[in-house]
């Protein structure tokens, strides 16, 4: 009991304390008590709230379902309408089939004859070259070539054209294998032309290496060597400097219009200095910048020089070492012997002058000639470190601190894109012109114009001087335009050219399905471009087509007429992979209508089901019809076109329509234009 006592005192205590604290502060309200009626009454509310969430949800449940019910019912409909679609392109697709399979079997044909008789004009020839579509015959022709003596620079440039007769002939090959789609085979050919190439420096090489040792059967009587000579495609001119005399400064060939003009730290070294101009190019195909070379790249080196032999007693002995048989590059400026290797402010670093020819067949899109030098890190052409570049009756000079590969080099998109491009068929049937006109002012407006047969193509317009060489030439159309491109007129644009000239790449498989249509129908109907093609995306192409009902009357002048009035008898032909359909798009009006567009992405991304069918309605009364789509152009003019035009398309020669098939992919018409 007294402990108990004593705890009650000890609570009594702290409740004082708790209340001496609240001493001063409010007094703290004793909350009321609800009354029974209260309670029910709040119980009953929370009850009723309750109730009505529980009824909103399951309204907003029902309404969600309802909707998903009926927007399952519209995009049931829709799916139905396209399955619908769908059959109808597929029973199109399956009429014109058999004559589709027809024209390719004639086109296998033709390739086939065609194949035969060039493999019989080879065997004829009984040519001992290799044939470069064979890896055995050009593994056995390089290991012939790399066992053998070292050749004289005559045969070793001899060797060099006939290499460049191999890789002519492996274009032949490689074009026949992309048109096919054989990529892999293309590659491989490819590959086999890059190593007779290498073959060819190789070769070149050994035959420096060979004549600067043995020196001095090459001097004249001031002691100086220069050797000179030059095949079809290549120009050589090799210095040596063993005499070390400081007023020599300029080596001067006449005879190959090649000059180099030395600066005074070369003319006092014990180096060899090497000009090589080769007509070809392996180096732009790889370039990570827009530029490409015009005319050939020019190489010019600086070579490690052995010593010339001593005479004793008559007999002549020569110094045996590497440099025997092949060269030792050194940079420029030359480093000192035993010095630290240091940075070279290149500015401080006197120039070699360079002069050579370029040929009569190049186009120069400006106006001001840039010559560049190829950097190995970047791979890309530059043009820091040439200047007082000049070109005056075909030949061009430059200052240069770089040692190295030199072009004149240009804009690979001076001509993109195309502000306008066309076809129309000749008047026999028997060929179609493909007109494409670059945009660079260069051309003034004017159209290269290529006529395109069975084939084979050739450079149809006379408007560049430059190119007349080229009028009439029957080539293959991939042939052409590498060609084309070599004399500075680049057409054979690739998708990164694209980043160059700010534009969307087509889709390729879009692009082509687009070349093909055109192709064959482009016998019997004209085609020109769409202002609209490059700005609608990368998922559509638009062309416009009018048909040909007079067939005398298919001149430039004629087909721009038809185009530029754009009457009834003008169509705009829209695909995509749906297919194809005309719609309304002429080049007279300011811009795609709202509503073609919206009907142009109907079905894709989340434009699909019921939101297509709701986006096809909103704000009208009467919601748009969707597009009607054909498998291919031929079956999207039935009714549309004439039955007699109609006819002349299907019965033109499959290896035309494949020649302007292989033209417009590789001009690339529908992505740059």
């Amino acid at each position: 009991m007294a402990g108990k006592k004593k705890a009650k005192k000890k609570e009594g205590g702290g409740e004082k304390k708790e209340k001496k604290e609240k001493k001063g502060g409010k007094k703290a309200k004793k909350p009321k008590e609800e009354t029974p009626e209260e309670i029910a009454a709040r119980e009953e509310a929370e009850a009723e709230a309750l109730r009505i969430e529980q009824e909103r949800i399951a309204a907003e449940e029902a309404e969600r379902a309802r909707i998903e019910a009926e927007n399952k019912a519209i995009s049931d409909l829709e799916y139905e309408r396209i399955a619908a679609a769908d059959a109808i392109k597929a029973a199109e697709l399956a009429e014109v089939t058999p004559f589709l399979d027809e024209r390719r079997a004639a086109l296998e044909a033709h390739r086939a004859e065609v194949k035969d008789a060039y493999e019989w004009e080879r065997h004829l020839a009984t040519s001992a070259l290799p044939d470069p579509q064979r890896e055995k015959e050009i593994n056995t022709y390089e290991m012939a070539i790399t066992d053998e003596e070292t050749r004289l620079l005559g045969p070793a440039l001899e060797l060099a054209v006939d290499n460049e007769k191999i890789v002519n002939e492996g274009d032949t090959y490689r074009y026949w294998a992309i048109a096919e789609g054989r990529d892999a085979f293309a590659d491989a050919v490819g590959g086999f032309q890059k190593r007779i190439r290498a073959l060819t420096d190789v070769v070149i090489d050994r035959s420096t290496a060979g004549i600067m040792h043995t020196a001095d059967e090459y001097q004249d009587e001031n002691g100086e060597i220069i050797v000179f000579d030059s095949r079809e495609g290549f120009k050589y001119v090799l210095w040596l400097n063993h005499v070390k005399n400081p007023r020599f400064k300029l080596v001067d060939v006449p005879e190959l219009r090649v000059s180099v003009e030395l600066p005074k730290p070369l003319t006092l070294a014990t180096v060899a200095v090497r000009v090589i101009h080769r007509a070809y190019d392996t180096l732009s195909p790889g370039c990570n910048n827009e530029l490409t070379s015009v005319g050939g790249v020019c190489t010019v080196d600086l070579l490690t020089l052995p010593p010339l032999p001593k005479v004793v007693q008559g007999t002549t002995l020569r110094t045996m070492s590497p440099l025997a048989v092949d060269v030792e590059r050194l940079p420029y400026p030359i480093p000192v012997a035993g010095a630290e290797t240091t940075e070279v402010d290149m500015a401080d670093v006197p120039p070699l002058m360079l002069s050579y020819e370029i040929p009569d067949d190049i186009v120069l899109v400006d106006e001001t000639p840039s010559v560049a030098w190829w950097d190995d890190d970047s791979s890309e052409w530059k043009t820091d470190g040439i200047t007082d570049v000049s070109l005056k009756d075909r030949t061009l000079t430059y200052s240069t601190v770089k040692v190295t590969h030199h072009a004149l080099v240009q804009s690979r998109v001076a001509c993109a894109p195309y502000t306008r491009w066309s076809t129309r068929p000749s008047s026999t049937g028997e060929s179609v012109i493909v007109s494409v006109t670059p945009k660079h002012e260069r051309f003034g407006g004017r159209p290269i114009e290529i006529e395109v047969g069975e084939g084979v193509c050739a450079l149809a317009s006379d408007a560049e001087p430059a190119l007349r060489s080229l009028l009439g030439v029957k080539l293959a159309p991939r042939k052409l335009l590498a060609r084309l491109s070599k004399c500075g007129v680049h057409l054979a644009l690739e998708d990164k050219d694209c980043a160059y000239v700010g534009i969307e790449k087509k889709d390729a498989a879009l692009e082509a399905a687009m070349c093909e249509d055109v192709a064959l129908l482009s016998p019997s109907f004209m085609f020109a471009s769409s202002r609209f093609n490059r700005t609608i995306g990368s998922r559509d192409c638009m062309v416009r087509i009018a048909e040909v009902t007079d067939f005398d009357l298919t001149l430039a002048e004629d087909a721009d007429k038809v185009f530029t009035r754009e009457r009834e008898a003008v169509h705009v032909m829209l695909t995509q992979s749906r297919g194809c359909t005309l719609v309304d798009a002429k080049d007279k009006i300011a811009e795609v209508p709202g509503d073609l567009t919206l009907l142009m992405n109907d079905g894709r991304d989340e434009n699909v089901g019921h939101l297509a069918v709701a986006a096809r309605a909103e704000g009208r009364e009467t919601p748009l019809e969707p597009l009607k789509f054909s498998p291919t152009a031929l079956t999207l003019l039935k009714g549309v076109a004439s039955e007699s035009g109609l006819d002349r398309a299907a019965k033109a020669k499959a290896a035309l329509t494949e020649s302007v098939r292989q033209t417009l992919l590789s001009l690339r018409v529908f992505t740059f234009a």
